[in-house]
């Protein structure tokens, strides 16, 4: 429910993160999220781009999701 009811905004950051540029198509993965279906797939999207955040870049992940995947 959670992720359901903030895809219309994860989708187009996810999608944009690059690296889940490098390994799926942005188009799919906005389609994806705004599907609904394979929730499975849309969280691990979601977390590999904030594991990514913390660890690859080691930007600040303190808050809202939403910010830290703004926050490129």
């Amino acid at each position: 429910a959670w992720l359901a009811g903030r895809a219309e905004q994860l989708a187009p950051l996810v999608a944009a993160h690059p690296a889940i540029a490098e390994i799926a198509y942005p188009d799919r993965v906005r389609a994806l999220f705004a599907s609904g279906r394979h929730a499975q797939a849309a969280w691990t999207l979601l977390f590999y781009a904030l594991w990514y955040q913390a660890h690859i870049v080691g930007a600040k992940v303190d808050g809202d999701v939403l910010e830290v995947l703004d926050n490129e």
